[in-house]
């Protein structure tokens, strides 16, 4: 019974008839009706039947146990520049526990053994992340120029880098250095897809873009249109297998935090909907090789988060973590049933939407009761990269 929620309301409103209209027809009082949308009783097990009749629906639609004609499949927006423009403070809470700053200067000198400078392209920019990551990193004179179609988070990224560029050359004025700063920076407003690029480019790369795509294959595909011949072609992003299964919170039982049941069939909606690819970053290496790109490889990113409190701004840290997850334990039941109903269209039965939820809050509560909880997590990123052939 934990697993029905009766849609009689919602049907009724979808008819346009009252309570007592419903009621006469089926026989009963208008309270009683009343009674089972408020969920204070629940109707007579041979009531159910006629009343999936009169509306012409299934016993389990009737019951929630299956969404309603027209409660469709709805493709997910993470593809679109209005979705993104509305996650700068999310991008910029989760970006800064992506890398070990040591294991990107590896990939550069002893992976990809960059000696010389170049230029990079970071396709699907954000705010420039991967830039203030990877110029420190790069031989002097590279140069970094990140595509984005989200307005909000180009202009952002102009800006950090803006004052980033000042504090340089504030540091070489105090220092006595009078040589001016070259820029090594560009950004660009446009849909990567829509791209024509000038030039070639050294290195073009992609982080945490792939999964929210609908066709990450064409996606790649546009990025080897970057590269020079023998340049490197870079995709980062998180398998959500490992992603379910990284998650550890000190107090809790890891199996039970591990379970991820109906997931699985929301990946597979969606991938067969519309083509979003849960599993991209394990099958990165294998469309680049059937794009012709050789040298062919696969890293692991080696940043694990350890957090307690003794960890150093741990309050912050743990506060970013909880939201980035979206633990909140203060959804309202009409943001529940709303989140419920998603799943049931993305393929998940309503005991698994519900015990989705009902996982989320118990973490939400968790961290809520024990206020020095700590917790680790691996977010298990690939890294796979390839040369694009000479010509």
């Amino acid at each position: 019974m934990n697993n029905i929620s009766l849609r009689i309301a919602d049907l009724r409103k979808i008819k346009k008839i009252t309570q007592q209209e419903l009621a006469d027809c089926i026989g009963v009082s208008f309270q009683t009706i009343s009674k089972w949308e408020t969920g204070v009783n629940m109707p007579d097990i041979t009531i159910l039947p006629l009343l999936a009749d009169f509306f012409n629906v299934s016993t389990d639609q009737l019951l929630g146990l299956k969404p309603l004609e027209g409660e469709t499949y709805l493709p997910e927006k993470t593809a679109t520049k209005d979705f993104w423009n509305q996650k700068l403070e999310y991008l910029l809470r989760t970006r800064k526990n992506y890398w070990n700053e040591d294991y990107a200067r590896f990939l550069v000198s002893q992976v990809w053994k960059i000696t010389e400078p170049v230029s990079l392209l970071d396709c699907g920019c954000g705010y420039g992340f991967l830039g203030m990551l990877l110029l420190p990193c790069l031989p002097a004179e590279s140069t970094y120029t990140g595509i984005d179609f989200a307005e909000d988070l180009i202009k952002k990224g102009k800006n950090l880098f803006k004052i980033q560029n000042e504090k340089a050359a504030l540091e070489k004025e105090t220092a006595g250095e009078t040589t001016a700063l070259k820029s090594q920076v560009n950004f660009i407003c446009k849909n990567v897809f829509a791209y024509s690029a000038e030039s070639q480019y050294d290195i073009v790369i992609c982080q945490a873009v792939l999964r929210h795509l609908d066709n990450p294959e064409a996606f790649i595909r546009k990025m080897i249109s970057f590269a020079k011949p023998g340049g490197y072609v870079v995709c980062i992003d998180a398998n959500r297998e490992f992603e379910c299964c990284g998650l550890y919170i000190d107090g809790m039982d890891y199996q039970e935090l591990c379970r991820h049941e109906g997931l699985e069939k929301k990946w597979r909606t969606e991938l067969t909907m519309q083509g979003r690819d849960y599993a991209i970053a394990i099958r990165t290496a294998h469309i680049m090789q059937k794009l012709g790109l050789t040298d062919v490889d696969v890293r692991m990113n080696d940043k694990v988060e350890f957090v307690t409190p003794h960890s150093p701004e741990y309050e912050e840290t743990k506060k970013d973590f909880i939201a980035y997850n979206d633990w909140s334990a203060g959804i309202s039941e009409e943001e529940r049933n709303a989140l419920i109903l998603h799943l049931l269209t993305h393929g998940l039965s309503r005991k698994e939407a519900e015990d989705y939820c009902n996982r989320n809050l118990e973490i939400a509560k968790f961290f809520a009761d024990h206020p020095e909880a700590g917790y680790t997590f691996m977010k298990g990123k690939m890294i796979s990269y390839g040369r694009k052939a000479k010509e």
